[in-house]
């Protein structure tokens, strides 16, 4: 589904339903750019401190203008039998009874420039070869700047709240009149509003040339309590009321402001909706996408690793880097020696299609745009990279479970999956992730991933079914069924 301003309400209304009863969610973001220059770009000899530093700047420096999200949600055959009518019986090659039904979102996303009347300006860099690799791959700018959706996070809400409120509130700061040609508008207005306020009419309108008059006026008249304003175009109009009325009026203008605030969030309720959720995230090399989502839509990125760690446990709980999966796995960088999203994606489709006649992830009937699509839109990309990491998990021997979990004979596909919680690609010396579990352990050791009492843990356990394959034995090989994977 392709989101613009225009279908929003509609796409959330629909994002809120499936975010409800999916498995899982797969994400992926089109940014302005990734880092500055060379020496801000990821090198290996980097500590954990420096590579988020230089994470962090890039964030900073570079938008976001596209976020792909696709939900994953298992669906029994005898489910879709009784919705559908027909036989219940598995037709020959159908994996397990069932399959996974996705819903691709591709929000198109563009910051929030005005509140109500009230301007907001936000800065982002545009990388040059960004915009050349956009353009090569049929990005549409145009309807990126008129019909992305708006977002405004929270902290910046409040902010703009708080200011616009004074206004309502005689609480403002009175705009410093710091030229000649102020300092004589100021003059000339005070004189005319006494000449007002001796009247005894109900209102008068002053003309202005621009907003810092408008401005202007809007202060002086604020610190009378029983005069308001109103803005109006190219000039502003006052008007004589009680205290009472100007209660009511400031009462109705704050409810206005509220109204046109939470307009202003616009995408952030859907980030909203998935942190609220906890349901578990799948990614492909997912730290830049992590910490945009956190900088752009959710709150400012905290000084220190350490104090991003925590807050994420808080924020989206459970992580999974298909990038790290592969890396991490001999069996499966061995087979298809690369680790590349676009690349490795196909391969694991045309495998999975000679394999088996009957699909294991199927599109919703509704969200079908994706299914012929291009890489690098991102709710496509975000497909595939939910679909990667269904088939990852159901190669013959390409999960391969520790010696200790091996002898127990547990192979539930938690337990697989515990091994790649909260564990993103990010090649530091001689470790490939970072642990992103709120656990302060700088090492990112496996124990951390796989303690039963983490909070990502929780929100998993929330989501899956039991915790042992029945069929479990010493010939099983040692991989998850994608049938029992993150089944609800």
């Amino acid at each position: 589904m392709d989101v613009t301003r225009e279908n929003f309400k509609t796409a959330l209304s629909e994002f809120k339903r499936a975010i409800e009863a999916c498995d899982f969610v797969a994400m992926d973001m089109e940014m302005t750019g990734l880092y500055e220059n060379r020496e801000q770009q990821p090198n290996r000899m980097d500590t954990k401190d420096e590579r988020y530093a230089k994470l962090k700047r890039g964030v900073e420096t570079y938008g976001v203008i596209q976020v792909g999200i696709c939900m994953f949600t298992w669906t029994e055959a005898a489910e879709e039998q009784r919705l559908h009518g027909g036989s219940a019986e598995k037709s020959e090659g159908e994996e397990e009874g069932g399959y996974y039904e996705a819903r691709p979102f591709s929000f198109n996303v563009f910051p929030c420039t005005s509140v109500g009347r009230m301007p907001v300006e936000m800065h982002f860099g545009f990388k040059n070869t960004a915009f050349e690799f956009l353009a090569r791959n049929s990005f549409d700018f145009n309807k990126w700047v008129y019909s992305g959706i708006p977002y405004l996070r929270s902290d910046d809400a409040e902010r703009i709240r708080a200011e616009r409120a004074a206004l309502f509130t005689n609480r403002q700061v009175m705009a410093v009149a710091d030229d000649r040609i102020s300092r004589a508008f100021v003059r000339d207005f005070e004189r005319a509003l006494k000449v007002f306020v001796d009247s005894g009419e109900r209102t008068m309108r002053y003309e202005t040339a621009n907003g810092y008059q408008r401005k202007i006026v809007h202060d002086i008249v604020g610190r009378h309590d029983t005069l308001g304003t109103r803005g109006l175009d190219g000039n502003v109009e006052i008007f004589r009321a009680t205290k009472k009325e100007m209660a009511k009026f400031a009462a109705k203008k704050l409810k206005l402001l509220d109204a046109s605030i939470d307009d202003a969030r616009g995408f952030c309720a859907v980030i909203d909706l998935l942190s609220k959720a906890r349901k578990p995230v799948v990614g492909h090399n997912m730290p830049l996408d992590v910490l945009h989502a956190f900088s752009k839509f959710h709150e400012a990125l905290p000084a220190t690793s350490a104090a991003f760690e925590q807050a994420m446990s808080r924020f989206l709980p459970v992580l999974i880097d298909t990038k790290y999966i592969i890396e991490s796995t001999p069996g499966i960088k061995a087979r298809y020696r690369t680790s590349n999203l676009d690349e490795i994606a196909p391969m694991l489709e045309q495998e999975a299609a000679r394999e088996s006649s009957q699909p294991l992830i199927r599109n919703h009937p509704r969200f079908t745009r994706h299914a012929n699509q291009a890489m690098h839109e991102a709710g496509f990309d975000a497909y595939m990279t939910g679909a990667t990491f269904i088939r990852l998990l159901k190669l013959d021997g390409g999960i391969d479970l520790s010696a200790s979990v091996a002898h127990s004979g547990e192979y539930g596909s938690e337990l697989v999956l515990y091994r790649y919680i909260n564990k993103l690609y990010m090649a530091l010396g001689d470790s490939l992730y970072w642990q992103i579990d709120g656990s302060g352990d700088s090492r990112g050791s496996s124990a951390a991933a796989a303690s039963p009492h983490s909070a990502s843990n929780e929100a998993l356990d929330s989501t899956t079914s039991s915790m042992e394959d029945p069929d479990a034995g010493e010939d099983t090989p040692h991989y998850a069924h994608d049938t029992v994977l993150l089944q609800g």
